[in-house]
């Protein structure tokens, strides 16, 4: 049986359906959603498991690309270059020793405004005050040299940057730059009541040992805060199409959304070492993350011919420049880290293999 999407016939190789239904076998997950791209066509549809005929996921922090990319489209209007300090535009930010901070720290993690301790967490769904505790904060290293995952306040740092170089909210500047002109109908960071039913509850492994963590995040207060930084709601579909416009070096279907030159400028290395938060080799580019050691979420070797961005021990985006290829899977459960790095790897191994040899011989549709 064929998969029907948007007037076209989806064909399946057989690895990647296999991989897909292996996952849930081992009890991997309960839901997952898989799209892939390969030269600006989508050739993997693929949702099982899901409650509603026309679900959406959490991502958390797979949205930190689509986030940065309101930033992307500003860079190539000129508005500013990669070491513009951030005070350019906000000039309270330069307060408290961030007045070196430049947009280019901030999108490769290497600002030293990792921590996000001092922002309640009650202060969330009040955009202006998180705003006023970042401008409070002072860099805890020397911008620019140590690289260290800023997991919240990357959100909410280049959402205000948008917002003062747009004068638009920073919800507004996202669907002007990225959801519109990319056509991504089903992608938000913050959800509208009347679709929350449509909205996949996450669950976790018996490993997993935070329960109460996961009622939040069901929670729909949870899923109505706008947090850039892990609050993303979207479909694998939206994801992939994204990633697919940075693997066709910055068009879809043949019109250029980002000029090729700064393709180049995001996906480049820009900042790597040793995570100071986590302790593990992190290679960053300008809002997305380049693979290091294998085995990897990529399934690549530590160059930069690969770039993408994990969410929360549940999912992976990535987009091949050299193979034109895009990729969004998505699961419902949270997995410790190799368990979950593995079923990732596992799965964007056989989307290359199959992909690269052209295993399209067999015509099968999940759902």
């Amino acid at each position: 049986m064929t998969h029907h999407t948007d007037q076209t016939y989806i064909t399946t190789p057989n690895a990647i359906a296999n991989e897909f239904n292996r996952q849930f076998v081992k009890g991997l997950h309960s839901v997952a959603t898989l799209a892939v791209f390969k030269d600006g066509k989508q050739v993997v549809d693929l949702t099982r498991g899901a409650p509603h005929a026309l679900p959406l996921f959490r991502v958390f922090s797979m949205g930190k690309p689509l986030a940065a990319a309101v930033l992307w489209r500003y860079k190539a209007r000129g508005h500013f270059d990669w070491d513009t300090p951030v005070a350019e535009f906000w000039p309270e930010f330069g307060t408290r020793g961030k007045s070196a901070v430049t947009i280019g720290h901030i999108l490769s993690h290497s600002a030293g405004l990792a921590s996000h301790e001092t922002i309640p967490v009650s202060d969330y769904n009040d955009w202006g005050r998180v705003i006023s505790h970042i401008e409070d904060m002072t860099t805890k290293t020397e911008p620019g040299k140590t690289v260290h995952y800023h997991s919240r306040t990357f959100g909410w740092i280049v959402g205000e940057i948008a917002a003062r170089v747009s004068r638009l909210s920073f919800d507004e500047s996202f669907a002007r730059e990225v959801t519109l002109p990319l056509g991504l109908n089903n992608t938000t960071f913050a959800v509208d009541q009347s679709k929350f039913g449509r909205l996949v509850p996450v669950d976790a492994s018996y490993e997993w040992s935070d329960s109460m963590n996961i009622a939040q995040m069901n929670a729909l207060a949870t899923a109505q805060i706008t947090m850039p930084a892990g609050s993303m709601i979207t479909t694998a579909n939206d994801v992939a199409k994204f990633y697919s416009v940075i693997s066709g070096k910055g068009k879809l279907n043949g019109v250029t959304w980002l000029p090729e030159e700064v393709i180049y400028d995001v996906t480049a290395l820009y900042a790597e070492g040793a995570d100071q938060g986590s302790g593990n080799y992190s290679r960053v580019g300008l809002g997305v993350r380049l693979p290091s050691t294998p085995p990897n979420q990529y399934a690549s070797c530590d160059d930069s011919t690969t770039v993408g961005h994990g969410g929360m021990a549940t999912c992976t985006g990535w987009a091949s420049l050299t193979d034109d290829i895009s990729v969004a899977y998505i699961t419902n459960r949270f997995q410790l880290e190799l368990p979950n790095k593995m079923r990732l790897h596992d799965m964007s191994m056989a989307i290359r293999k199959s992909l690269n040899d052209r295993d399209l011989d067999q015509v099968i549709s999940v759902t």
